[in-house]
C-alpha cells in the first residue's frame, strides 16, 4: 500500500537523488532522536530511521519538527516527507513532515487477495472478521482457493472493506488462511 502513495526504500531514494531527485516519501521506524537547540534557540532534529534496505539519518529542521515530534519517537514506524540533497556521492535527507505508517495508508484503496487452504477454509469465520471492516471506501477482497488440477477458484466478496492492519493481522491468523496478498 505505501508503494501506492509512490513511498520508496532508502536504496531507492539513495540512487535517485543521486540521479538528481529532490523529494521523496520514505518510511522507516525510528531508532533515535537527538534534538539540538539552533543559535536562535530553536530546536532542531537528528532523526535516525531503518527501513528493509539500510539505515539513514534526517535532519528535522525547527518548523517541521514542531508540527511532526510526537510521531518521531522511538519504536514508531513513520511515512516521511523528505528533501534530498546529493554532493560528493554523500546524500543527504532534510525532514519536511511525518505521519504514523497506519495513518499514511489507510486511505489508499487497495485490493486484497486471501489465499485459502483447501481443506481447512473456515468461511463463517473469514466472514465474522470481515464485516466490522465494511466501510463505503476501501479496497476489494478476493477469496482464492485451489480446487485441484493446478486450478483456482476466485470469489471477489461484495461491498468494500477498511484493509488495515487490524484486519490484515485477524485474516492472517483465521483458520484456512494461507497467504494475504495485495493488490
Amino acid at each position: 500500500m505505501l508503494r501506492r502513495r509512490r513511498t520508496v526504500m532508502l536504496a531507492e531514494a539513495m540512487a535517485q537523488a543521486e540521479a538528481g531527485a529532490e523529494a521523496f516519501r520514505m518510511c522507516g521506524v525510528v531508532r533515535r532522536r537527538q534534538e539540538r537547540a539552533s543559535q536562535s534557540g530553536e530546536k532542531f532534529a537528528f532523526v535516525s530511521l531503518s527501513d528493509p534496505t539500510g539505515e539513514y539519518e534526517v535532519l528535522y529542521p525547527p518548523e517541521s519538527l514542531r508540527k511532526c515530534r510526537d510521531v518521531l519517537e522511538p519504536g514508531k514506524a513513520v511515512a516521511i516527507k523528505v528533501r534530498a540533497k546529493a554532493r560528493d556521492g554523500e546524500v543527504r535527507f532534510f525532514g519536511d513532515d511525518a505521519e504514523p505508517i497506519e495513518k499514511a495508508v489507510e486511505n489508499v484503496v487497495a485490493g486484497l487477495r486471501v489465499h485459502l487452504s483447501p481443506s481447512a477454509a473456515e468461511i463463517d469465520a473469514l466472514k465474522r472478521r470481515l464485516e466490522p471492516a465494511q466501510t463505503q471506501k476501501g479496497g476489494e477482497v478476493t477469496f482464492v482457493a485451489a480446487i485441484g488440477g493446478g486450478r483456482e477458484i476466485e470469489l471477489r466478496l461484495p461491498g468494500r472493506y477498511n484493509l488495515d492492519a487490524a484486519l490484515r493481522g485477524a485474516l492472517k491468523t483465521a483458520p484456512g488462511v494461507a497467504l494475504l496478498e495485495d493488490v
